[in-house]
Parts: C-alpha cells; sequence; structure tokens
C-alpha cells in the first residue's frame, strides 16, 4: 500500500487527477506519506516507525480520502461516498484513540476502566469532527473564491448536488459520531478478546517502545 500510494502521488502530482487539476493531492499524498515515515527517518531510528496496525490505518485514510475522495473525483461520482468517509475517518480516528489510551492504561499512566476508554474516545472524536465541519464552512465561506480556492478548485466542502448545507452539516456530524462510536466498541472487542487471549492486547508494548532506543 505504501509503495502504490507513492507511485499515485507522483503520477497525481505530474498529470492531475480525474479532471487533470488535481496535482494538489499529489503533493498531500506525498507529505502525508512522509509524515508517517518521518519519526524513524528524522530520529534515525531512536524513535521506531510505527505500529503496523496504526501505518495501515493511516494508509487507509490516505488511500480513501486523497486518492479516491479527492484526486479520483469519488465524492462526486459516488452518491454517498461523503457519509462513507464521515463514518470510516472517525472510525479509524478512534480506534487508534483506542490504542493510544489502552497503552498509558496498561502501562499505568492512567486509570479508567475499558468503557470510560470508549466513552472519552468517543467524545474526543465527536469534538474532532465538529472541528472539521467548522474547517469546511471557513473555506466554503472565506477561502473558496481566494487564491487556496484556484488551488482546490473552487469546490464546496458543505452541500451537494441533494442537499443544502446544514442538512450536509448534520448529516456529517451524526455520521461522524456514529464511526466514532463503531470505532471505540471494536477497540473493545479487539481489548477483550486480546486479554482473553494474549492476557493484554500487544499493540500496547509497540506503541510504547516507540520512543525507545534500539
Amino acid at each position: 500500500m505504501r509503495l502504490f500510494l507513492l507511485i499515485a502521488g507522483i503520477f497525481i502530482t505530474v498529470f492531475g487527477g480525474i479532471n487533470g487539476a488535481e496535482r494538489i493531492f499529489g503533493i498531500l499524498i506525498l507529505v502525508a506519506l512522509a509524515i508517517i515515515n518521518a519519526p524513524a527517518f528524522i530520529t534515525r531510528n531512536r524513535i521506531r516507525a510505527l505500529p503496523i496496525e496504526i501505518e495501515i490505518i493511516l494508509l487507509a485514510m490516505v488511500l480513501f480520502e486523497l486518492v479516491g475522495g479527492d484526486a479520483l473525483g469519488l465524492y462526486v461520482k459516488i452518491p454517498h461516498y461523503d457519509n462513507f468517509m464521515h463514518f470510516m475517518l472517525p472510525l479509524y480516528i478512534s480506534l487508534i484513540g483506542m490504542m493510544i489510551i489502552y497503552t498509558m492504561y496498561y502501562y499505568g499512566r492512567l486509570k479508567a476502566s475499558i468503557n470510560d476508554m470508549a466513552i472519552l474516545i468517543i467524545v474526543i472524536t465527536i469534538g474532532l469532527g465538529g472541528i472539521l465541519e467548522m474547517g469546511e464552512y471557513t473555506y466554503d465561506k472565506y477561502l473558496s473564491q481566494g487564491p487556496i480556492g484556484k488551488i482546490t478548485g473552487n469546490t464546496q466542502m458543505q452541500g451537494s448536488p441533494t442537499q443544502n448545507s446544514l442538512d450536509d452539516t448534520m448529516n456529517d456530524l451524526f455520521t461522524d459520531t456514529a464511526g466514532g462510536i463503531f470505532g471505540a466498541l471494536l477497540g473493545v472487542l479487539l481489548i477483550r478478546r486480546a486479554e482473553k487471549k494474549d492476557g493484554y492486547w500487544k499493540v500496547a508494548d509497540e506503541i510504547e517502545n516507540m520512543g525507545q532506543q534500539k
């Protein structure tokens, strides 16, 4: 997946996406790949690479959002792709959040039940969804017709051919919430299964060891 995204990022940067004018998203794909691999590269492996579970999730986010939704125009081509992404991205974020907060719990830096951890992650994910909607409103209101809008093709973030801006925003928030809840519950399921099978969720070791020197 990493190699595919690298090739896709270079291709889109050079030739553009579905309309030939989406080069900015190719650049963003390459930037995202650089950020994902930056910790180990910059610190010369003093900080280890991301756990494979988190890396796969992040790469999937780049694939579905920047390649599929933006460069290939699936937000426009597929009627409910926006709903799909507003479910999947919070799910991914919530699941990563459960991995991180479980690591804090397992290594004694947090005292909470698994249910409390899930509720906390859901609330944080809903908050992030609200921030995203405020960002989309700000872009549409103040930036979409300016220099930044020219780079992104003057695309409006809120509203669609079938929904006005208010309905689109509220549907996004409800879908964000559903995705956050599903991701947190999936995290709880994985924790309980791991504790029953191996005693604890092994991803905690990988996250804890990221900052340790080899």
